[in-house]
């Protein structure tokens, strides 16, 4: 009861705030905002008062330390307009309160063809884009309800012969409240230099007065462009046990997500798992913001344990993006 209505007061919080002009479009690195794992997307992306997987090291590092043992984590995604998202998460326990992450996300926009103004079908050159982050992270327990988690981030942008990079962290904490293991979490996300870009794409020659004979036409200039900043997001949840037991549970949890550039949104989902091998999920991304990209969201998994405490998880998520089609994500985990 009291995780419905912590959810109804968040979305009467964002419902509040949704009138506000947003700053769609304001920010470098977008890619950061890409929600990575299959068991929290198949949930809505509400996995902030959760984060008990290697996944944690994108939705709240304060939850390495939760899982007591090490698990590496691979995240395959056939990601919008034929992109790739591929991302690498993997936790190890230094003690029993404290931990270290370490994770690897790359986004590959593919080979596209050069085009100018003069040959628009294209000049038989080609060129490639790229996004990546490499994460190192570290948590841990003060006591044993109150966990918390750093998490920091080269991040690099690149197309063609320019690129732009910038340093970020973030920060996030747990706490188990002992009602229905009711977990509450909060984090900030994304904090960090701005970035622009620089590279030979920029340089070109100027003629500085086109009026004048006999000078030179192609003065070496370099374009001047603006700095941008980071997708900063803040996000508090909860997530607790409707029931659990040896046979069957049902887990339910909710976000409630501030970023700097759009109006606020909630995030909502479900799990009920059988045995503690099968697994069924679904949720909604962004309740509540306009003109949302973002929808239902279905998924499941299946563990395996394979002997000497060694567990192999399977799980694949389905996401509505609206007018930008579906997607698939799979992953594959191990932990010891």
């Amino acid at each position: 009861m009291k995780a419905m209505l912590f959810a109804c007061a968040l979305g009467l919080l964002v419902r509040g705030a949704s009138a506000e002009i947003t700053r769609v479009g304001t920010t470098a690195a977008p890619f950061l905002t890409i929600g990575l794992g299959c068991r929290a997307l198949g949930m809505g992306g509400a996995y902030t008062g959760l984060a008990d997987d290697a996944s944690c090291l994108y939705w709240n590092p304060a939850g390495g330390v939760k899982l007591g043992r090490t698990e590496f984590l691979l995240v395959k995604t056939d990601y919008l307009v034929e992109t790739d998202l591929n991302y690498f998460g993997l936790v190890a326990p230094l003690t029993e309160t404290h931990a270290m992450g370490l994770s690897f996300t790359f986004l590959d926009y593919g080979e596209m063809e050069v085009t100018t103004l003069e040959e628009q079908d294209g000049t038989g050159e080609f060129f490639q884009s790229s996004d990546m982050a490499i994460g190192l992270s570290y948590s841990t327990r003060f006591t044993d309800r109150f966990t918390i988690g750093f998490n920091g981030k080269f991040v690099q942008q690149k197309i063609w012969h320019m690129s732009a990079s910038s340093l970020a962290f973030d920060l996030g904490t747990l706490f188990r409240t002992g009602f229905h293991d009711m977990v509450l979490g909060m984090g900030i996300y994304n904090v960090g230099l701005d970035m622009e870009m620089s590279g030979t794409d920029l340089l070109l020659g100027h003629d500085m007065d086109e009026t004048q004979q006999g000078d030179n036409p192609a003065v070496p200039a370099n374009l001047d462009v603006y700095s941008w900043p980071l997708p900063m997001t803040f996000r508090i949840g909860a997530s607790a046990f409707i029931f659990e037991n040896p046979q069957h549970s049902l887990l339910l949890s909710v976000d409630a997500v501030h970023p700097v550039d759009n109006s606020e949104y909630v995030n909502a989902g479900g799990e009920y798992c059988f045995r503690n091998r099968f697994y069924l999920r679904s949720g909604w991304q962004k309740l509540f913001l306009a003109d949302a990209e973002g929808g239902l969201t279905l998924g499941g998994g299946l563990s395996f344990p394979l002997g000497g405490g060694t567990l192999l998880k399977l799980d694949a998520a389905w996401l509505d993006h609206g007018i930008l089609d579906t997607t698939a994500r799979y992953s594959l985990s191990f932990s010891w």
